[in-house]
């Protein structure tokens, strides 16, 4: 019944402003939808990449948990170096470290400026949480999320992870920087006591977990004593994944007496794992080669007229003509001074007053 005070030439309007109203809020909603773009997303998908080892997939928020000096940043580091040296990560790995010593930063900042991932210290990046998050919008803003990798080292710093809240407000803004391409490499601690079965649990509420892509346990194998030091073994157990990622990966490295960071980077080896872990590891082994090819040149030069050196008279002769440093030739003996199979050019042994004394090693 048409209402008295509308006339019959007003009624159909209002029913048409009515039903407008109503479509627009629909439409609204159905303007949220991606259907019509999906042609173009996948345009802009890549293959699945990996990042550090088959743990960590490029576009996705992946989370290693670890305990204590279990060398959980020593291994995403050297894991991310390969990839930087594959092609599989680009220009722009952001290793935010908000939690060293001034000596490890430096330490890690040199490893950085080598293999290509760059090293933000905690006095660059107050107030973690906003600024991550003020970073992310920004990035998204300019669309140059795709190009980020960021290591976030540790979570602790970024979130208050006993918080149910914070933590999901934490995981939204990683969320919102994968959405746009962007990837995460988040380190996490474990509780201090561990499951039934002697196995680390992640530390915190569960929202991190849940609200990542990828996530796994970094688990102490074994400890063994070897010349300076303690080799250590260690194993990625798998808890949460989207893609191929793999169940377990065991790697070792060795924990220098001295504390020597760099060395323990490159002690860094793979234990366990299929062709594609070998192949992807011995083409980095090869673009590191390619790095240090003039300096090895020269000392295998030297090496071969002595028939072998120690290290003060190896350093002393090529530092003579300033090209290189008494740090790189040092590194240098360093890098390559390990068994053939693992990519070694010459061994090292002990000789008087705890020298260093470096040979080559004979061809096949």
């Amino acid at each position: 019944m048409m209402n008295e005070n509308i006339t019959a030439e007003q009624e159909p309007t209002l029913v048409k402003e009515q039903i407008t109203k109503e479509l627009s809020i629909l439409d609204k909603v159905r303007a949220l939808s991606i259907n019509d773009k999906v042609e173009e997303m996948r345009k802009e998908a890549k293959e699945t990449t990996f990042v550090a080892g088959r743990m960590a997939v490029a576009g996705q928020i992946n989370v290693f948990y670890a305990g204590p000096n279990t060398g959980k940043t020593l291994l995403t580091l050297k894991l991310i170096s390969e990839a930087i040296a594959t092609g599989s990560a680009g220009d722009h790995v952001y290793h935010i470290n908000l939690d060293d010593t001034f000596d490890g930063l430096i330490q890690k900042a040199e490893l950085g400026k080598r293999h290509g991932f760059h090293e933000i210290p905690g006095a660059n990046f107050p107030n973690p949480s906003e600024s991550f998050a003020e970073m992310v919008e920004m990035l998204i803003a300019e669309n140059l999320a795709h190009q980020a990798v960021f290591i976030l080292d540790t979570t602790k710093k970024f979130t208050d992870v006993m918080d149910k809240k914070a933590s999901t407000r934490f995981m939204s803004t990683c969320r919102r920087l994968t959405e746009a391409r962007g990837t995460i490499i988040a380190l996490a601690h474990v509780n201090k006591n561990k499951n039934h079965e002697n196995k680390s649990i992640p530390a915190g509420t569960s929202d991190v977990l849940d609200d990542c892509d990828c996530g796994y346990v970094i688990d102490l194998l074994s400890e063994e004593k070897v010349l300076g030091g303690v080799k250590r073994t260690v194993e990625f157990r798998h808890l949460k994944g989207r893609g191929p990622t793999v169940q377990s990966a065991v790697y070792s490295y060795v924990q220098y007496a001295d504390g020597d960071y760099e060395r323990m980077f490159y002690s860094v080896k793979l234990v366990d794992g299929d062709e594609a872990d070998r192949a992807r590891e011995q083409k980095a082994l090869q673009v590191e080669r390619l790095r240090d090819a003039a300096l090895i040149a020269e000392i295998q030069k030297l090496l071969t007229a002595s028939g072998g050196a120690i290290q003060k008279d190896i350093v002393t002769q090529l530092v003579a003509n300033d090209a290189y440093s008494h740090r790189t030739v040092r590194s240098c003996l360093q890098r390559w001074s390990c068994p053939a199979e693992e990519g070694g050019i010459w061994t090292v042994t002990k000789g008087e007053n705890n020298s260093s004394i470096y040979k080559l090693i004979p061809p096949n």
